[in-house]
């Protein structure tokens, strides 16, 4: 009975965090997506010309040697899936001062990997803008996303202490 009040505590705090989000969101941080948007173009425009390429911001549009390649929108600054990890890690069971330091790294983690995402898609449309869609809405997602569930595993099994508990090995189970 206790394991169920665990996944309770969680599941009503997940969604206490959730409806919080929309508020927050409406209230104060919708003024946050421009500024993140923006940084995200940037960051992704520096990072192609570190790489080698041509690359600059024209406003939420990154050209490469002059062409335009991808706008990014305020659905792909990374915001929601920033909101998603931390409200998972707030829910979590866990000791508050890991928290502290492990939210600031997730989301270091998860903005470095959009920059990247955002660039990459960049270069997809330079070079075979066909496949920017297929690669947009499926490689990256799942990239993404996997890394998120990569980092909430980390933080459950490492840092929680409630991975410390868990017993990973087989038991044995004899024929009779």
């Amino acid at each position: 009975m206790k394991e169920y009040n665990k996944v309770l505590r969680f599941l009503i705090l997940a969604l206490g965090l959730c409806f919080g989000w929309f508020i927050l969101y409406d209230l104060w941080l919708s003024g946050f997506d421009d500024w993140l948007t923006s940084k995200v173009v940037y960051l992704s425009v520096g990072f192609l010309n570190l790489i080698g390429y041509n690359a600059e911001a024209r406003n939420i549009m990154i050209q490469i040697d002059g062409k335009d390649t991808v706008y990014v929108y305020h659905a792909c600054n990374g915001m929601v899936l920033m909101a998603l990890f931390v409200g998972f890690i707030i829910a979590f069971p866990g000791p508050p001062l890991k928290k502290l330091l492990f939210i600031p790294a997730g989301l270091f983690v998860i903005n470095l990997l959009n920059v990247i995402r955002v660039a990459a898609l960049a270069v997809n449309a330079h070079y075979s803008n066909h496949t920017l869609d297929f690669n947009h809405k499926y490689t990256f997602t799942i990239i993404v996303y996997a890394a998120i569930f990569g980092l909430w595993m980390l933080w459950v099994k490492k840092y929680s202490n409630l991975g410390k508990h868990v017993n990973t090995q087989a038991v044995p189970v004899q024929a009779s």
